[in-house]
């Protein structure tokens, strides 16, 4: 295969090109409307930061990545890896929050919507927001997709494939705007809760991720079924994507903790320069 050949859509889909290009466009709309110079450096880093993250989903969703990843583990695990956690850390370290700026004028505007409309979703939003909710269910989707039956079912049902992938999606992009989104700045409230989280969620990946490692026999038969896309044998197959569960994804969540110390010194930092 060309270079050209894998980066075509494998299975088209018009609802992932149509949000894909809606995020794209209002992004850089903002971008390009913000006219505040002393801020052009900031801007170039985050536009950096959130067009990678950005990419990266694609590519994994979109490309020829997306075929391998339903006949080999070790790249299904590594599409997840950075649609759960890479691709939206990126995004949210990006800005994302700056997309409003690039609405259309005719976008409706959420604080004109009745409130019967916002009430439903402003009421599961602060449900999945919440600081003991958001870290279980970022955890929980990993071992949920993971349960041999499920994972055997969504591998071979579309709608389910599109379901999982999807769930991982949107919730890596609430629980890393949770934890480093606009809302909190570095300031003492939240502080610990974000330390909190950031801790809860590294261990059960780690202890995931070993399992499937040293684990002795193939857990997951689906891809004996469908077959392999290359001759890797099924325990390889296994050890490969344990070990991206295992390292590669606890060290995106240490690095999520780093970024929250980092917030922290800044505000701080920030604090003393006013005080002084």
């Amino acid at each position: 295969m060309t270079l050209f050949e894998y980066f075509q859509p494998w299975e088209f889909s018009p609802v992932f090109v149509v949000v894909w290009l809606c995020v794209f466009v209002f992004y850089t709309c903002a971008i390009i409307n913000t006219q505040a110079v002393d801020k052009i450096a900031k801007f170039y880093w985050q536009a950096i930061s959130f067009y990678l993250g950005l990419i990266s989903i694609y590519v994994v969703s979109h490309t020829y990545v997306d075929y391998l990843s339903q006949y080999m583990f070790w790249v299904h695990r590594l599409q997840h890896l950075i649609l759960h956690h890479l691709g939206p850390l990126l995004m949210v370290l990006g800005g994302m929050e700056m997309m409003r700026r690039g609405l259309p004028r005719w976008w409706p505007r959420w604080s004109k919507l009745p409130i019967f409309i916002k009430w439903p979703f402003e009421s599961l939003y602060k449900f999945l927001q919440h600081p003991v909710i958001a870290p279980v269910l970022f955890v929980g989707l990993i071992y949920l997709w993971l349960i041999p039956s499920i994972h055997f079912a969504a591998m071979l049902s579309k709608q389910l494939y599109y379901l999982m992938n999807w769930s991982m999606l949107l919730d890596g992009l609430l629980f890393w705007w949770l934890v480093l989104g606009p809302d909190w700045k570095g300031e003492g409230k939240g502080f610990k809760t974000r330390l909190l989280m950031m801790l809860v969620v590294v261990i059960p990946q780690q202890l995931l991720g070993a399992y499937l490692t040293l684990s002795s026999t193939a857990i997951y038969d689906v891809y004996d079924v469908c077959g392999r896309a290359w001759p890797i044998s099924p325990m390889s197959d296994q050890i490969y994507g344990g070990i991206i569960t295992w390292i590669p994804a606890s060290m995106m969540s240490v690095l999520g903790l780093v970024l929250v110390l980092r917030r922290r010194l800044n505000f701080q930092k920030r604090e003393a320069n006013e005080s002084s």
